[in-house]
């Protein structure tokens, strides 16, 4: 029988700690029926990747190293789509999110329960602002139907979601442009000219979240910030 899910987890860096918190929390509910694990390495301390292998011998999971500059979404198309995706949901943890305590057995198939009126779960926010490169980068995609994009973008947040696979299957998604800043924006407004379906999920999920557990509070690091957004820089091809 198919597991539901494919949990892939993008680790960055020499936090050890951060590592630790997660692999642990996924360990914890550990369910060889549930899910595979695949995981994804940017520029790894040696601290790092030893809290990789412990977690390595005791669960199974697929491992894979990204390259320079060790930008997010590079490496997370590898993830997806260089060994296809079997499952029909694939979740997804950037390293400082994690499972709360409070998550149970039952966390997983409540989450499949919750996927049966949704395509895509987390935590929702809106963007007020696109800029008119990025409206000009929308409107050139093979995924813009011709629907208007709206003043405020809702979008799920980039650290922690469930999505149906088939859907980044079939969008090729991430989509090569993304490097880094602007996927979470992007991906909402490709859910919109879509017409898929978007709710709101937060229970028992950490996400992006400091030591105290806040959501939304964790410090930047590496690239996050320093790039330019996903179409903000767009120049529509001369025709």
């Amino acid at each position: 029988m198919c597991k539901p899910f494919t949990v892939c987890c993008l680790f960055y860096g020499d936090y050890p700690k951060l590592a630790e918190r997660l692999l642990q929390s996924l360990y914890r509910l550990q369910s060889g029926e549930q899910y595979d694990l695949r995981v994804g390495l940017n520029a790894v301390s040696v601290a790092t990747a030893d809290i990789v292998k412990q977690y390595a011998e005791m669960m199974p999971m697929q491992a894979l190293l990204g390259d320079p500059p060790y930008y997010k979404y590079p490496l997370m198309r590898r993830l997806f789509h260089q060994q296809p995706i079997e499952t029909p949901f694939t979740m997804w943890f950037d390293d400082d999110s994690w499972l709360r305590e409070s998550a149970t057995a039952r966390f997983f198939p409540a989450v499949v329960d919750a996927m049966q009126v949704a395509d895509m779960l987390g935590a929702m926010y809106y963007w007020p602002h696109l800029t008119a490169n990025e409206r000009r980068f929308i409107e050139d995609q093979p995924w813009y139907t011709g629907v208007s994009i709206p003043g405020t973008v809702p979008f799920i947040t980039g650290g922690w979601w469930v999505i149906r696979t088939a859907i980044l299957q079939q969008h090729r998604w991430p989509i090569d442009e993304l490097q880094h800043d602007g996927g979470d924006v992007m991906l909402g407004e490709m859910f919109h000219q879509q017409g898929y379906r978007m709710a709101e999920w937060k229970k028992d999920v950490a996400i992006n979240a400091d030591d105290r557990g806040r959501c939304s509070r964790a410090p930047r690091r590496g690239a996050s910030g320093k790039t330019p957004r996903c179409g903000r820089a767009y120049q529509r091809p001369q025709r």
